[in-house]
């Protein structure tokens, strides 16, 4: 199309891009960004997301930290998946104190967060069996007036069976049981060789 002197659109850009990083091709949907912010079709949000997330999917946060610094110096605006994307990456590659900071400059920028976006960085606390600070992940998203959902009270009650903690895990699950939070519990008494507590639930 651009040999035939049709210059593609945003939209249409934006798809192509969208289809590569489907298709695990992600450095040559960043390629195609770099055209579009050389020509006069500039990538919007949506399209410079896409690539962020590909980028932060692909373990080349690095790159995703670089785009996400470009789009603020030309003054594209950044919205809630920008951010969830890089603090999911940050989690993924262990860069808690990074991590951390994104989601405090979030918080302070008036982006309005939701749950997935709480559970993202409450389940990488809960995975890396830091308790305290998924606790106080909760305590920011009810202080915030984001309802925590089954699965966010499920992902905490996962951490703490991990670490042995029952009794921590019995009192997350009162405040908003299912059915999987039973398996959960049932699956961290058997780890922890605790089959009596395990059969009683059952």
């Amino acid at each position: 199309m651009r040999t035939r002197e049709i210059e593609p659109d945003v939209v249409m850009y934006g798809t192509i891009v969208n289809g590569l990083c489907r298709t695990v091709n992600t450095i040559r949907a960043a390629s195609l960004l770099r055209i579009m912010e050389e020509g006069s079709r500039k990538p919007n949000t949506i399209v410079y997301n896409t690539v962020i997330d590909s980028l932060c999917k692909d373990r080349m946060v690095d790159d995703a930290m670089k785009l996400f610094s470009k789009m603020n110096e030309q003054g594209i605006h950044r919205d809630v998946v920008t951010y969830t994307s890089l603090i999911h990456g940050l989690c993924n590659f262990g860069w808690w104190k990074e991590a951390t900071g994104m989601f405090i400059e979030m918080l302070d920028s008036g982006i309005a967060l939701g749950v997935h976006t709480y559970s993202v960085l409450l389940d990488a606390c809960t995975k890396e069996g830091k308790m305290k600070e998924a606790e106080g992940v909760l305590e920011v998203m009810i202080q915030r007036g984001v309802d925590p959902n089954v699965v966010t009270y499920n992902t905490l009650m996962d951490g703490y069976c991990l670490q042995g903690h029952m009794d921590e895990a019995i009192r997350v699950r009162d405040l908003h049981p299912d059915v999987f939070s039973y398996t959960i519990l049932i699956n961290g008494y058997c780890k922890n060789m605790k089959i009596d507590e395990a059969m009683h639930l059952f």
